[in-house]
């Protein structure tokens, strides 16, 4: 790209990595949801023809890889603008600019240069990646909002996900050995226990997905299975006669 070519290099290697993200995450989005989308879909929406379910996995699809997609380069390119912000700071501190502008500045470069307390400054920053920890924090609480803050099946289960990874990581960080065996089984015995408390009591404020599978592991009475099997005797001797 011509216009590209002319930029200083550290601001093409910016966008760069920001186009790499977005193809980036249509990709893997698409290759995550299409075989997740297309089980579930035809093995429990017995309802609806083969035509429907196909639109509903394809929705599904794209709605999966279009936010992964949009949210990476959400994300790339608020880190690439506050690391750019960061050097200018860096470059023209010392510069008298009048009361307001240095005031400002000085507020600015609370945000966007000083590292929050306790946390390590990162060196030797390739492009694309974080300048602080904190500008991290800053650009995917942007995208979360704006992205996957809009409610949806698929949008509700990518935030579901990645609230078990973020708890067992802050687990991790800050020095419990979750891996021990009677930590783990302490950990089990409270989300089952809760989970059948709440199914038991307040059903309803399950989520449904979860709620039918309950509903079919703890409600199914065994007339039910005795009336399956009675039907498939029955296919069985019409397909004999």
């Amino acid at each position: 790209m011509p216009v590209l070519s002319s930029l200083p290099q550290h601001i093409h290697d910016e966008f760069h990595s920001i186009l790499s993200a977005l193809v980036a995450g249509a990709r893997y989005g698409t290759k995550i949801r299409l075989p997740h989308a297309f089980l579930m879909t035809f093995l429990f929406r017995r309802n609806m023809s083969a035509r429907e379910k196909i639109k509903i996995v394809l929705q599904l699809v794209f709605e999966h890889a279009s936010n992964l997609a949009l949210f990476a380069t959400v994300y790339k390119s608020i880190l690439s603008g506050l690391k750019v912000t960061s050097r200018y700071l860096r470059r023209s501190s010392g510069n008298d600019h009048g009361i307001l502008l240095n005031l400002g500045r000085t507020v600015l470069s609370r945000i966007v240069t000083k590292p929050l307390p306790g946390e390590d400054r990162i060196l030797h920053v390739p492009p694309g990646h974080a300048e602080h920890a904190h500008h991290a924090l800053i650009a995917g609480a942007v995208g979360g909002y704006f992205v996957w803050g809009r409610y949806s099946s698929v949008n509700y289960q990518v935030v579901l996900y990645l609230t078990s990874r973020v708890l067992v990581g802050l687990w991790k960080k800050y020095g419990i050995n979750n891996s021990h065996p009677r930590i783990y089984s302490f950990a089990a015995a409270v989300v089952w226990g809760a989970v059948m408390m709440l199914f038991e009591e307040s059903p309803d404020v399950l989520h449904p997905s979860l709620k039918s599978s309950m509903d079919e592991i703890y409600r199914t009475k065994l007339s039910t299975f005795q009336y399956s099997n009675k039907d498939m005797r029955t296919i069985n001797s019409c397909t004999i006669m």
